[in-house]
């Protein structure tokens, strides 16, 4: 049987809500977007590394494309280029 926490990383790779999550779980939405907002709890650390991981795959996929010559996949990936390049100047 898998922990809540572990149900958090599998909704959050799914892109579900944290009120959808809150309601598969039978727990307190409001309470849970707070330790999701405090970036600091379990709950919160398992949410961002659910949505991350697709993204991922997401990523990876427009990568592909990207080099297949998507005009669509090119201009994610620059965004994504321009968005690293920005955060590691900050």
């Amino acid at each position: 049987m898998q922990s809540n926490i572990e149900l958090i990383e599998e909704y959050a790779s799914l892109f579900f809500t944290i009120d959808e999550i809150a309601m598969l779980l039978n727990a307190d939405a409001q309470e849970l977007r707070r330790e999701i907002k405090a970036h600091k709890t379990d709950a919160a650390k398992a949410y961002y590394r659910g949505k991350l991981r697709t993204q991922i795959e997401l990523r990876k996929q427009t990568l592909e494309f990207a080099k297949k010559g998507s005009p669509q996949a090119e201009t994610a990936m620059i965004d994504y280029l321009k968005r690293q390049n920005l955060s590691e100047n900050a």
